[in-house]
């Protein structure tokens, strides 16, 4: 049975087309806007990944914090020879450097499977072999990237070994999970940035219900000190405790089941807290849990819905982005922040250039970024985040205005709260003023949004700490 690669790779690339048109809008590099105080302003801003080869996308993103964020690039097309090479950002995501990544001798039949950074100088790769005799691992950066080295105690030494992911949440602890050796699967855990690589016992939810059971690559998730790991039979492995321990679940679907109308579907799955989270899958199923993943229910969801990838907004409970495409097989990306019942498209919603990639990752309501292509080195590969929170009570997080607008989306009313309130201003995403209220220091007011089309506003604030500007989707 062929060792299935997350969606990104079994699904994602083989609908790559790079038409005239395609290549036309994504030539329009979008003027820089990083704040939410710039009216009509994109949510998302396309920058280069400085990557040498045309058509080159990525597998992994892991966002370190408002600076430093590493990528693990990938050929781009389907049948194209494996790539081994990072980018990386340390201002944010305007400027990424690139290099090729050495493994060793035998380099030609390693692939690395996602990266994982825990600052400007220090990363991990998940290596796996590709051909007879190679042996993957756990490699480390300490110098940026320039140089990289096997961590020997994390051995994945059989010829069954197969590292699926790697996983750091500081510079100490770390979890490094692959497929069955010995009847059960190959975890190790670190406490020293991987020094010593320290193997998990058996348990019964460590062995597989089958032999071609197998943690699918890349495809986990994170909140907090909880991982998931999605198997090929549609099983969650959770760990509470960094890996230390596990339980296992049976998710509604088969990840890398066939269907009939999309081929080969796969699953991606995102956590607001520790119990609630989505599972999407390629062929537009949605589900829902309320118990770390526990059980599942069907989510009878309406609006543009994505297939290939969903990242939650940290701290912001019921609050998604997803990407890939909708199911007319429009790429794009889409938000929630109603846990998935409700999803606003952000395709000419502002932006006029989509996410055209499937992986997507936040490390805060404001800190973000999305996959897309490159067409050279200096044109496109990632999508940064430009747009602030959205949130179900949309804040202000700039500053420190203390203004809140809620429920949102709306379907009218929008409610205000904030400190001495003076003036509220709406106006459309091209910075066309609709209204304009002025008040004498309330703390709370609402305005009325119903007669206004449905679609996305600005809505700015002033009270006397300044002026906020918070989007509102009025649906």
């Amino acid at each position: 049975m062929l060792k299935l690669h997350h969606c990104f790779l079994i699904y994602l690339i083989d609908r790559l087309q790079i038409t005239n048109q395609t290549m036309k809008k994504l030539l329009l590099i979008t003027c820089l806007l990083t704040t939410i105080y710039i009216q009509a302003q994109d949510f998302w801003t396309e920058y280069a990944t400085s990557q040498p080869e045309a058509i080159t996308g990525m597998t992994s993103i892991s966002i370190v914090d408002d600076n430093v964020t590493w990528l693990n690039m990938s050929c781009g097309t389907i049948g194209c020879t494996p790539i081994r090479r990072y980018s990386k950002t340390i201002d944010g995501g305007m400027y990424w450097q690139t290099a090729a990544i050495d493994l060793g001798s035998n380099s030609a039949n390693l692939e690395i499977g996602n990266i994982s950074g825990v600052s400007e100088m220090v990363a991990y790769a998940a290596v796996q072999p590709t051909g007879s005799g190679a042996i993957g691992g756990i490699w480390q950066t300490t110098d940026g990237g320039n140089t990289w080295t096997r961590q020997a105690s994390a051995t994945f030494s059989d010829p069954a070994s197969f590292v699926s992911l790697v996983h750091f949440w500081n510079t100490n602890d770390g979890v490094a999970i692959g497929d069955a050796v010995d009847g059960y699967f190959e975890i190790y855990t670190t406490a020293n940035g991987g020094n010593l690589w320290t193997r998990v016992a058996s348990s019964p939810a460590l062995v597989p219900i089958d032999d071609q059971e197998y943690l699918v690559t890349n495809n986990f998730t994170v909140t907090g000190n909880t991982i998931w790991a999605m198997t090929d039979y549609g099983r969650l492995l959770k760990s509470t405790d960094k890996g230390l321990s596990w339980t296992i679940s049976q998710t509604p679907v088969i990840d890398g089941f066939f269907t009939p109308d999309f081929g080969f579907a796969s699953t991606d799955m995102a956590f607001t807290d520790q119990n609630n989270g989505l599972l999407q899958t390629s062929d537009f199923q949605l589900f829902h849990t309320n118990d770390g993943g526990t059980t599942w229910t069907d989510v009878p969801y309406s609006g543009t819905i994505r297939n290939f990838g969903i990242a939650a907004i940290p701290g912001v409970p019921n609050n998604y982005v997803a990407v890939g495409e909708d199911i007319n097989m429009q790429r794009g990306s889409s938000f929630s922040t109603d846990a998935g019942l409700n999803w606003i498209s952000i395709n000419d919603n502002p932006d006029l250039t989509y996410v055209n990639g499937g992986v997507v990752a936040f490390q805060s309501s404001y800190n973000g970024f999305a996959s897309g292509f490159s067409i050279s080195s200096v044109v496109g590969g990632i999508f940064k985040w430009a747009s602030g929170c959205i949130c179900g009570a949309a804040t202000d997080f700039y500053g420190n205005k203390s203004i809140i607008a809620s429920p949102n989306p709306t379907s009218g009313i929008l409610n205000i709260k904030g400190t001495n309130i003076s003036q509220i201003i709406v106006s459309d995403m091209l910075g066309k003023q609709i209204s304009s209220t002025s008040y004498h220091e309330l703390n709370e007011t609402t305005i009325n949004l119903d007669k206004l089309v449905n679609g996305l506003y600005m809505v700015s604030v002033t009270n006397d700490k300044g002026t906020s500007k918070i989007k509102v989707v009025k649906q």
